[in-house]
């Protein structure tokens, strides 16, 4: 009685462990099949045999047939850096871009440019590029059309102007005219900008000498400036101290009249003996008031 039943427990067994093989090869097989397309990314799969799929892949874990392959688009912005510092940019090397200026001056320009791809424009991309990762386009492709458009902007600047005060103005016409050969492939060029530069030894004394030229030329604007500024307040300043002046005479005028009138009036008052001033009546005839004929007169006005 005990061998059937261990027989079919030993069976049972068999197929668990048959099934857990299995389960786990298919596993496996699945998750070596399987790859992420990662938040802001879409991706598309192309096959050996049946070409580009039309599916534009949002981000989440997708089978990858076999025989085919999974191409990733960054959906936001990027930035590529074309630089010559050895722990920047895409090369770990001297990856700056050579510019040439209007004044013959062969220059390497720092460029950074920030792009992404739109998800309608995911199979143009693809079939701009083919079956190259987006890290290389980035670090070749897009650089080259980097390099064709800093030719044409880098020959409307001399090496002066580009790197300092028309550099914002270079970078606008930078991004219009990578834009216009990038966005045929699919690829949207959000912004690029002309960034550091290595000038010659050359070229840094002449840079060098021309903006001293500029600064002395500043100074000597800001002191006629300050000049003019003092001139005009010595002007003010006469103007205002004339006015006072004039005002103060015309005061010490009047006040020396009116001082001239009291001391008259004082000296006849010092003199006045309390007889009023005698009164010619007719030629040759005097007649003197005094003060007991002015009361006499009064009081004969006061009678009816």
């Amino acid at each position: 009685m005990t061998k059937p039943v261990n027989l079919g427990v030993r069976r049972t067994i068999r197929w668990l462990v048959a099934f857990a093989i299995l389960a786990a090869i298919g596993g496996g097989v699945y998750f070596s099949r399987t790859q992420w397309v990662p938040a802001g990314h879409v991706g598309v799969i192309y096959s050996a045999s049946g070409g580009l799929r039309p599916e534009v892949i949002t981000p989440r874990r997708v089978w990858v047939p076999w025989l085919s392959q999974l191409y990733v688009y960054p959906t936001m912005v990027q930035a590529a850096i074309y630089t010559n510092d050895p722990n920047e940019g895409e090369v770990r090397s001297a990856d700056a871009v050579q510019v040439t200026t209007s004044d013959n001056a062969n220059t390497p320009f720092d460029i950074v440019v920030w792009y992404h791809v739109e998800p309608s424009q995911v199979h143009t991309v693809f079939n701009s590029f083919r079956a190259i990762p987006i890290s290389v386009i980035q670090s070749q492709h897009i650089r080259a059309a980097v390099r064709q458009a800093a030719s044409v902007v880098g020959t409307q600047y001399d090496a002066f102007q580009l790197m300092g005060p028309q550099r914002g103005a270079a970078s606008l016409k930078l991004t219009t005219e990578v834009r216009e050969i990038l966005q045929r492939k699919g690829i949207t060029i959000d912004r690029a900008e002309f960034a550091g530069a290595y000038p010659s030894k050359e070229i840094a004394e002449r840079i060098t000498g021309r903006v001293n030229s500029l600064t002395d030329l500043k100074i000597a604007e800001i002191k006629q400036q300050i000049a003019q500024v003092q001139r005009d307040i010595a002007v003010v300043t006469a103007k205002a101290q004339a006015q006072a002046n004039t005002l103060a005479s015309s005061q010490t005028k009047d006040r020396s009249l009116d001082a001239l009138r009291l001391e008259a009036d004082e000296a006849a008052i010092e003199k006045w003996s309390g007889s009023l001033s005698p009164i010619e009546a007719r030629p040759g005839s005097t007649v003197v008031v005094t003060s007991e004929m002015l009361s006499a007169i009064r009081q004969g006005a006061s009678k009816p």
